[in-house]
């Protein structure tokens, strides 16, 4: 059963403020201001790559290719669901969609997040036969706190390390940065 996800929209507030980057780089101009901001999306991208653990309010769409023998669908990404929406394409090649509460149903247990299915039907036979769109906030604060200092330490190196080339020292990526990413890897997927 294949399984990918595609990230249609972060929808929430940046946890990191430019301001609080600056703070945090020592940078008192604002000739870097742009730069700094796209340092600090991909860092919430690289965390959540990383992890897969959203850090703001992100809308997602993963896509199955047949319903599950268990009849349950782990979520990569867990979290406060919002917004469900369960569809899947019919053996007439035409787009269904399940209901929320009545042909499935979202749980979670032990840190993940998962869709429990009531009913299934026949699909078309495409790689992308099921997709689920939804909204996940982070569980809760605890989690984003150790990521947030991941991020502040990414949104560093790629600062200070901007070049390919360097002609002073190669640097690696922090090892607290790598320390603080495997605590908080969701490795069941």
């Amino acid at each position: 059963m294949a399984q990918y996800s595609k990230i249609t929209e972060y929808t929430g507030t940046e946890i990191i403020s430019r301001t609080q980057a600056k703070e945090y780089l020592r940078v008192d101009f604002t000739t870097d201001d742009d730069y700094i901001t796209e340092l600090i999306k991909i860092a919430r991208v690289q965390v959540l790559k990383d992890t897969n653990q959203v850090v703001v309010e992100t809308n997602i769409t993963e896509y199955l290719s047949q319903w599950p023998s268990s009849d349950v669908i782990t979520l990569q990404f867990p979290g406060e669901i919002t917004n469900p929406a369960l569809k899947y394409w019919d053996v007439d090649n035409t787009e269904r969609t399940l209901t929320h509460n009545t042909d499935y149903r979202v749980v979670s247990n032990m840190g993940l997040t998962m869709l429990e299915l009531v009913k299934t039907f026949p699909l078309y036979d495409r790689i992308d036969a099921i997709n689920f769109r939804y909204d996940v906030e982070p569980d809760n604060e605890d989690t984003i706190r150790p990521l947030k200092i991941a991020m502040y330490m990414l949104i560093q190196h790629y600062y200070d390390n901007r070049s390919a080339v360097s002609f002073l020292k190669a640097e690696e990526m922090p090892l607290g940065y790598k320390s603080i990413i495997a605590n908080y890897k969701n490795y069941l997927l």
